[in-house]
């Protein structure tokens, strides 16, 4: 049973991590062929689609316009 929970406790947490690499710093390649290899390899790699906002933007509230007050006489 407590082999279950673990298991159902390890599946809910890896599907809650975010499914993306991160970019690896191709610097720290100790030789230049390497470094070559790491950045030919991140520049044909697909760029990330750009977040989406959960909410959309709000549309600007409609204001009326202010009235003078008319002289009463």
């Amino acid at each position: 049973m407590r082999k279950a929970l673990w298991l159902a406790a390890a599946g809910a947490l890896t599907l809650m991590a975010p499914a993306r690499a991160e970019r690896p710093d191709c610097g720290s390649f100790p030789d230049t062929r390497s470094r070559l290899t790491c950045y030919e390899n991140v520049s044909r790699a697909p760029n990330p689609e750009p977040a989406v906002a959960a909410h959309p933007a709000a549309p600007p509230k409609v204001t009326k316009p202010r009235r003078h007050k008319r002289d009463h006489r």
